[in-house]
């Protein structure tokens, strides 16, 4: 992450906000890392994360440097939230405790990607709504949906 963070101060933005539309739909899983199969329709592609989520390529190298170091041994949810804490850190953010030992999931949740997660057409109300329902409060809110240079 540091590599990423000193090429591009955005890709902490980038990494964040993939880990903030992971962890809005079924929790942090990594679901939203899963591509599209013969029987899976993968979080990606789904109309609030098609064009709203980068960062995949940083999250596959750091996965493939892990693997090579320690193969099947930390799931792809630690790596996003990890990378994350890390990306915020990086860039002068505050630091958070990450408890480790989180499954990756075997399902996306498309269809929740429309339920789930706020959207910039949703008045407040409903987009406070969504954040306490996932623990977080109004501050948490503002600091995540802040898109200054996250492109």
């Amino acid at each position: 992450m540091e590599c990423a963070c000193l090429s591009d101060p955005r890709n902490a933005a980038l990494i964040l906000r993939l880990h903030f539309h992971d962890c809005f739909v079924q929790g942090c899983d990594g679901s939203v890392l899963l591509d599209d199969t013969v029987t899976l329709k993968g979080e990606k592609n789904a109309p609030n994360n098609k064009n709203a989520l980068k960062g995949f390529k940083i999250i596959d190298r750091i996965k493939n440097r892990i693997e090579s170091e320690c193969p099947g041994t930390v799931s792809c949810a630690d790596i996003l939230t990890i990378a994350a804490r890390d990306a915020v850190l990086l860039v002068g953010g505050p630091y958070w405790d990450v408890p480790l030992g989180r499954k990756d999931s075997i399902k996306a949740g498309y269809e929740l990607t429309d339920t789930n997660l706020p959207t910039a057409d949703e008045g407040l109300i409903s987009i406070i709504s969504k954040f306490i329902s996932q623990g977080l409060s109004v501050t948490d809110m503002v600091a995540l949906s802040d898109k200054s240079g996250a492109e």
